[in-house]
């Protein structure tokens, strides 16, 4: 881990020195004409109800050098600029959780996502915010250059849930003065913001804040929930004015799955789904648990015992 910070750094030997990445590999990525052919492009079918049949890219570097090189340019990034409250995602000890919390029991939600959030981010803007955090001109074109594929910042690299933050920082402090003049709340987790409060702002004004940085708002519209109703920031109900909690869809589900796995056993339920690859299945519910319990910890004890219990006796009879 790098302590290191843009300031620090003077030119492009530094850069390789402090990121463990030789300098001819640097250039070469710099300069290449295809920078795609250094990835793997994943399509990932996207999450939502509304979302069906919609798929995101994700660059996959081919190498573990290169990897390790935006890894590095992204600790630099982080110990180079600080991030208020309002920026959620992507950053230590800040999570959905932590998001959703800003926004218990107010009065009206409103939510305004970005549309092709990293795909909109060019090279030229992740270089300007790179001088803004203290890079020089030549250094920063050349780490925005390297951290970004053919012109755009792109998903999946190390680097680029950093960088896109660094980017927003514009943006954000614009849209935090937006939240004060309304006296609401104003936070951004990756490219969904969230207002809330007795009062939220129009869409015209959160529209022209994203076009002067460069965003569209998807739909072309934000949309708003109401105390009393479902209310839900970054896939957690904020109804409850003491804490976030899991959705209630999403309890009801996994009651059911430890219901049945508890009743007949992991194998046996796994069977009677016609599920063909349990192991994804199984890897797919730890998570969920782990996610579960940063949420609500003590219900998820009582699924976590049903769990253990079932793993117990396939080990046993296996």
């Amino acid at each position: 881990m790098t302590s290191a910070r843009l300031v620090d750094l003077k030119d492009l030997n530094d850069v390789a020195r402090m990121c463990g990445v030789e300098r001819d590999f640097i250039e070469e990525y710099v300069h290449a004409d295809c920078q795609r052919n250094f990835y793997t492009a994943l399509k990932l079918p996207k999450r939502g109800r509304h979302r069906t049949n919609q798929f995101r890219v994700v660059f996959a570097a081919k190498q573990a050098r290169l990897s390790a090189f935006h890894r590095s340019v992204s600790m630099i990034v982080t110990n180079s600029a600080t991030f208020g409250d309002h920026v959620q995602g992507f950053l230590k000890k800040r999570s959905t959780r932590t998001n959703a919390k800003q926004h218990l029991g107010a009065r009206v939600l409103l939510h305004a996502d970005i549309t092709g959030f990293f795909d909109a981010i060019t090279t030229n803007q992740v270089k300007a915010a790179l001088i803004a955090a203290g890079a020089s001109v030549a250094l920063a074109t050349t780490l925005a250059q390297g951290c970004t594929i053919d012109g755009l910042l792109r998903q999946g690299t190390r680097c680029s849930p950093t960088l896109a933050n660094l980017v927003c920082r514009k943006m954000d402090a614009t849209m935090v003065d937006l939240a004060t003049a309304h006296e609401c709340v104003y936070t951004r987790y990756a490219d969904d913001m969230t207002f809330s409060g007795s009062q939220v702002p129009e869409d015209d004004a959160i529209i022209q804040i994203l076009e002067s940085n460069g965003f569209e708002l998807r739909d072309g519209r934000c949309y708003r929930q109401y105390k009393g109703r479902s209310q839900y920031v970054t896939g957690l109900t904020v109804s409850d004015s003491s804490r976030p909690r899991l959705p209630r869809r999403l309890k009801h589900r996994l009651r059911l799955i430890f219901h049945y796995i508890g009743k007949y056993g992991l194998d046996e339920h796994w069977n009677r789904l016609g599920v063909e690859d349990s192991i994804r299945e199984e890897w797919w519910l730890c998570g969920m648990l782990k996610f579960a319990r940063s949420i609500e910890p003590e219900l998820v004890e009582q699924w976590q015992q049903v769990y253990d219990k079932a793993l117990a006796e396939r080990s046993l009879y296996s």
